[in-house]
């Protein structure tokens, strides 16, 4: 075999093991609504912030193949504390885009394997709405964080 032939038979092999990865929807797109977060006191820990009340808590679920919610709502200002729970059957990641509009993005771990989770935070300063999304399920599993 030349090196064209097996550079195909790899690249054919990367697609096949890709499509598998991704697996497959029901078909039927999840209708989600705005997630109410919860005070970072209420939480195991703090989510950053110094008196205790300055961060939220925002459990996310990520299922096959979207976010579970895909909409939430968070105060400006407000340290975010994001816990990206993969209960899917595929690896997935939470990937919040520009988040400080200085162009810093904030993600969970960039595999977030099936039945474990990952947390992370980030800080919104300035008003209006943030898109998320897992980048191996673009363009099907995204949403937004509206920050008011």
């Amino acid at each position: 075999m030349g090196r064209r032939s097996i550079a195909a038979v790899a690249l054919a092999g990367l697609i096949a093991l890709l499509l598998v990865a991704c697996g497959g929807g029901s078909g039927q797109e999840a209708t989600q609504q705005p997630i109410a977060t919860r005070p970072a006191g209420e939480a195991t820990e703090a989510a950053g912030g110094s008196g205790g009340g300055e961060g939220v808590v925002v459990e996310v679920s990520l299922k096959d193949n979207f976010f579970e919610p895909n909409e939430i709502t968070v105060p400006v200002n407000t340290t975010v504390r994001f816990v990206a729970k993969n209960e899917g059957s595929a690896v997935h990641n939470m990937h919040v885009l520009s988040a400080d509009r200085e162009g810093k993005d904030f993600t969970s771990a960039q595999i977030v394997n099936p039945g474990e989770a990952s947390e992370f935070e980030a800080k919104f300063t300035q008003t209006g709405d943030y898109d998320f999304q897992c980048d191996f399920h673009l363009p099907d599993m995204v949403g937004v964080i509206h920050v008011e």
